[in-house]
């Protein structure tokens, strides 16, 4: 029921965010902008797609390597099959994730797991690092004149850069906190929740648990610095796949700061409107950042998150299925296992996080 529940509730927002995205667009203007796509600059837009996705795999190894040392080759099918599964209800492809390269290389699900939350906090801390850079630093792009609730869209803009820049020092202190003083940091956030439910309490520490576990790896100097420079290699590519599309289209602005503008808003939309492969919240991100913020022609805007979406998911499935057939992998068994690691998952929660 839950699952069912979650998905209803991605299924709405995305008609919701589709219905913003083509309310104004009529399907002859969409057809024409389509088929007047210089469809040659999709390719090089592809490359660095796929490019993105081997960064994550170097870094992921390193990641791993605490637990085992696994060949980078070995790491691409988990790492695919599980971006595919993101599409699954609660973007459950980080469980296959886990359950998928702990199965083939016999580590536990919760070390495996573990290594996941790490990942996503060091993108984390690019992400946020990104919006101090397009909210703090470049402000000017937002018009000083358009105002929210009486206040200037520019001052606000500012504060939530500052914001940013705290969150990020914030959680490159806990991280550095939890591995060197996991014993402290738990007991000042069993302090801190005391007043929740058990439940809660339960959910924080076995999250820090699992957030600890994995932080074990930045203890190393070298993996440390090998896991910041794939982490910023990947946030390049997520930044510079986008660039070949605006020549698809032929974008009146084809700046850097418009492509960082467009990765923010995205990134945003994506993260606070989750939907079923982020169909609808993605394409609302790039018709507010292109269209809203950039001038660019609605159905310019509307045409390019269709086409990068759909070229997004082609890499992801093309990758996923490859390494499916290569395996000898069945969807009814990847579907299994993703409920099977969530059982197990709230088990080790509720133990408050089981042996390791």
């Amino acid at each position: 029921m839950k699952k069912i529940r979650q998905s209803l509730i991605g299924l709405v927002i995305a008609i919701g965010t589709l219905y913003y995205t083509l309310q104004n667009v009529s399907y002859k203007e969409l057809e024409t902008s389509l088929k007047n796509a210089e469809l040659i600059y999709i390719l090089p837009g592809l490359v660095l797609i796929a490019l993105s996705y081997v960064t994550r795999a170097y870094r992921w190894q390193i990641l791993l390597r605490p637990f085992k040392k696994i060949p980078v080759k070995e790491i691409y099918s988990p790492l695919m099959i599980g971006f595919m599964g993101n599409v699954l209800p609660a973007r459950a492809g980080e469980f296959l994730r886990a359950y998928l390269v702990g199965k083939k290389n016999d580590i536990t699900f919760s070390g495996a797991f573990s290594t996941i939350i790490v990942e996503r906090l060091f993108d984390l801390v690019c992400l946020l690092t990104l919006f101090v850079w397009v909210f703090l630093f470049n402000a000017e792009i937002f018009d000083p004149n358009l105002t929210f609730s009486g206040i200037s869209v520019q001052t606000m803009v500012v504060g939530f850069g500052r914001f940013c820049f705290i969150l990020v020092c914030a959680l490159l202190a806990l991280m550095f906190l939890l591995a060197w003083q996991e014993v402290k940091v738990k007991s000042w956030v069993n302090w801190f929740i005391r007043p929740l439910p058990e439940k809660w309490k339960g959910k924080i520490l076995f999250m820090l648990s699992e957030f600890a576990l994995g932080c074990q790896i930045i203890k190393d100097k070298n993996a440390l610095l090998q896991i910041i420079l794939y982490s910023v290699l990947t946030w390049t590519l997520i930044v510079a796949m986008n660039y070949p599309f605006y020549y698809v289209f032929d974008l009146e602005t084809k700046t850097l700061g418009s492509v960082l503008i467009l990765t923010v808003m995205v990134c945003i939309l994506i993260t606070v409107l989750p939907t079923p492969a982020f169909l609808g919240s993605y394409n609302a991100g790039v018709l507010i950042a292109l269209h809203e913020i950039m001038g660019e022609a609605e159905v310019t805007a509307v045409s390019f998150g269709m086409v990068v979406w759909a070229a997004s998911f082609i890499v992801i499935f093309v990758g996923a299925f490859y390494f499916i057939f290569r395996d000898h992998i069945s969807v009814a068994s990847l579907i299994k296992a993703e409920e099977t690691e969530s059982a197990l998952e709230n088990t080790e929660r509720s133990s408050g996080g089981g042996s390791r």
